[in-house]
């Protein structure tokens, strides 16, 4: 799940005013959105956490999030789109599979978006009624299994394969390679790499997922900057890492890595 502020006009004549919060007061039950099986549609419930009414647009892309509801062509729709929640209620949404072709033998990824912006009081003035707004965009990972394809078992992370690797666009840095022989999208919440004596963190973004039968590339860093040369002792590396499952929890593994052979 991530979040971020947003410029953008009101989605609809509204008093709306600036929402000045700094973290997203519409929170979902779940933090990911699963479609296996042949399941048409999902619920999920959503509470304002707010002191104050919103109101809050939903629809689902691939992950742009700045892009207008409107113009967005997606396999998934959303209803209600639009709604109002008053302080501390409780909510829900739908999401629907429309139906359209999708990969078979693997798994599509789509983002929902809760967009949320706060109410003004029935006393604002009139002027304020239309206006330039910061809101809140949460998004949430969903993904859509085709019939056939079961949930991950606790053994699909032996399916994972990892080595180093000199990376030319980076110039030269050294490169986590993470390969997916799995049909799933593999989310990492941390990587580590170590010898016993120094610690490098590969380079995440909240959206870095390694996809089905494809491969991910993370850039090796130290103190924020990336690597270019591994230490000269370096002879038994070895990875820790922490993927998220299907309920939003972390599962912890390790895994040793060949030497690079350049070190």
């Amino acid at each position: 799940m991530r979040q971020w502020f947003m410029w953008r006009c009101a989605f609809l004549w509204l008093s709306l005013t600036v929402c000045s919060v700094g973290e997203a007061g519409i929170m979902p039950e779940r933090t990911r959105l699963i479609f296996s099986q042949g399941v048409g549609e999902i619920s999920l419930r959503l509470a304002n956490t707010n002191d104050y009414p919103v109101m809050m647009q939903s629809w689902v892309d691939q992950g742009e999030g700045s892009q207008a509801p409107d113009t967005v062509l997606s396999s998934m729709f959303v209803m209600p789109a639009v709604q109002r929640l008053q302080p501390h209620a409780v909510s829900q949404v739908r999401v629907l599979y429309t139906g359209d072709p999708l990969p078979a033998g693997r798994e599509s990824v789509f983002w929902l978006n809760l967009y949320e912006i706060a109410l003004l009081s029935a006393k604002a003035p009139q002027q304020d009624a239309s206006r330039l707004l910061l809101g809140i965009n949460t998004q949430i990972k969903l993904f859509y299994r085709p019939p056939g394809l079961p949930a991950p078992g606790p053994q699909w992370h032996h399916a994972l394969h990892f080595h180093l690797a000199r990376d030319p666009g980076e110039e030269g840095a050294w490169v986590l390679v993470c390969r997916n022989d799995s049909p799933y999208f593999v989310s990492f919440a941390a990587l580590q790499l170590g010898d016993g004596a120094q610690g490098f963190s590969p380079r995440l973004a909240p959206d870095q997922m390694v996809p089905p039968y494809g491969q991910q590339r993370y850039v090796l860093q130290q103190d924020g900057n990336a690597r270019t040369g591994m230490p000269a002792a370096w002879q038994a590396p070895y990875l820790r890492y922490q993927t998220i499952n299907d309920d939003g929890r972390l599962s912890e593994h390790e895994v040793a890595l060949t030497p690079p052979s350049h070190p």
